[in-house]
């Protein structure tokens, strides 16, 4: 029992220091010293015969089989995370930590929110917010759960739809003075552009209204990967940009941006709440599926996303 127990604590200390990517941000994040992370790690080579860090003086960064052991550490340590909290799921309490990831600007609207709201009801649940544009694996472990913009999920999650992205056509007053308003697509192709390098398909707009459709490639004076960044520089006047309609409603109602084709819409993108397939949920996972999906049907925030 001495010796499994050791082995856990190597692969905890090895976990974190894969994670955080120092000896110093582990043994702060694990609560113990650096001199034991360290002295953890090398055990743990020592006893697999192999090299899993590469040290400098500089930097710290994994061997190929130091990224394979890192995943296997990881499910290990969320299999551990999980017959804990199925231990503490057994009490009245919800409590544990929880961890999600979401798009950026999606993440910035409306998670803080959400968790904070969520939080007041479970004071005895932390929570972890990763937004990035980056899709996050949902298998490796780590995540609890993520809210999603895209029409096809894998198999092997569960998906609740939470609402509709509807992006428009937004540009600055200024952008447009001394033109005449567009009246279809069409009109749009004279125009500067920004577009999102993030996604393949934004080089391309595609608006319906009714039966009708029309397709426009609008010249991109500017790609950013990022819609806050976009926004800024459409209000800017440095061109017209497809934005979420939640980002920019606040934008259209000061007048700082204006909706170009409004009787046009551009195909909606379903939003959902994401987690892997699991036969033995925590409490707290129940809990926050079951509150994150009644939240977002509050009318304040369905005006935002349908």
């Amino acid at each position: 029992m001495k010796t499994m127990s050791a082995d856990i604590d190597r692969m905890l200390c090895f976990a974190a220091v894969a994670e955080h990517g120092s000896f110093t941000a582990a043994a702060a994040a694990l609560g113990c010293s650096k001199a034991h992370v360290s002295r953890q790690v090398a055990e743990l080579e020592q006893a697999l015969g192999a090299q899993l860090l590469l040290r400098t003086t500089r930097r710290l960064s994994l061997t190929a089989l130091g990224h394979r052991h890192a995943e296997d550490v990881g499910r290990l340590r969320a299999a551990y995370d999980e017959a804990r909290q199925r231990v503490a799921a057994e009490r009245d309490e919800v409590r544990g930590v929880l961890r999600i990831t979401t798009a950026t600007t999606f993440g910035e609207v409306f998670l803080v929110d959400l968790v904070r709201d969520f939080m007041a009801r479970h004071p005895q649940v932390d929570v972890e917010i990763d937004t990035s544009i980056v899709v996050r694996d949902l298998f490796d472990g780590r995540w609890d759960f993520a809210f999603r913009i895209t029409r096809v999920i894998d198999e092997r999650l569960v998906a609740r739809a939470v609402g509709v992205v509807r992006e428009i056509a937004v540009a600055a007053p200024a952008l447009l003075a001394g033109r005449e308003p567009p009246r279809r697509p069409a009109d749009l192709g004279p125009l500067p552009a920004l577009r999102n390098s993030h996604f393949s398909d934004d080089a391309e707009w595609v608006f319906v209204r009714g039966g009708d459709s029309g397709t426009v490639r609008p010249h991109a004076r500017l790609a950013i990967n990022n819609f806050a960044a976009l926004q800024r520089a459409a209000e800017r006047g440095v061109g017209m940009a497809r934005l979420p309609y939640y980002l920019v409603r606040d934008a259209l109602a000061e007048g700082r941006l204006v909706r170009l084709l409004p009787d046009w819409e551009i195909a909606q993108l379903p939003m959902a709440l994401v987690h892997p397939q699991r036969r033995h949920p925590t409490r707290l996972q129940q809990a926050f599926r079951s509150f994150a999906l009644a939240w977002f049907e509050a009318p304040e925030r369905q005006a935002l996303l349908r």
